[in-house]
């Protein structure tokens, strides 16, 4: 496992006005504490949850696979180009935004795999640590 650090207050609003949109508060609190995390990719769906490149990465999707602009990729999915994208189009009255997956194979959205950032990192940081208690065969 791999964590990239704290990102500053100053790069998130950076990174926020580059994409044109507000960060949840679970992703916002997700920078300002690990910055960004990488798995192995047999511990989870997501296997790398992104932090400061954020902005490389959305606008990369947006322009190499016409990701939708309401779209910020914040997780890479262990399968190969399965994003895991906030739609900032659809704002929960809590600030938060649900968490979509896009197949860019396809250049299609798949489904709503979670109510926001914070359950997907929840969810799979859980799986990961029972993953970790079970003892090895």
């Amino acid at each position: 496992m791999r964590i990239a650090g704290p990102v500053a207050e100053s790069e998130i609003s950076a990174a926020e006005e580059a994409l044109d949109c507000q960060f949840p508060p679970s992703y916002r609190q997700f920078l300002r504490t690990w910055g960004g995390i990488a798995l192995p990719t047999h511990l989870g769906i997501v296997h790398d949850f992104i932090g400061a490149d954020v902005v490389e990465r959305t606008l990369a999707a947006r322009n190499e696979r016409k990701l939708p602009e309401h779209l910020v990729v914040v997780g890479m999915g262990a399968q190969s180009q399965e994003w895991f994208c906030l739609d900032s189009s659809r704002p929960l009255p809590n600030g938060e935004y649900p968490v979509l997956m896009y197949d860019a194979r396809d250049n299609a959205l798949d489904q709503q795999f979670y109510d926001d950032f914070g359950q997907m990192l929840e969810e799979v940081m859980g799986f990961v640590a029972d993953s970790l208690d079970q003892p090895l065969d």
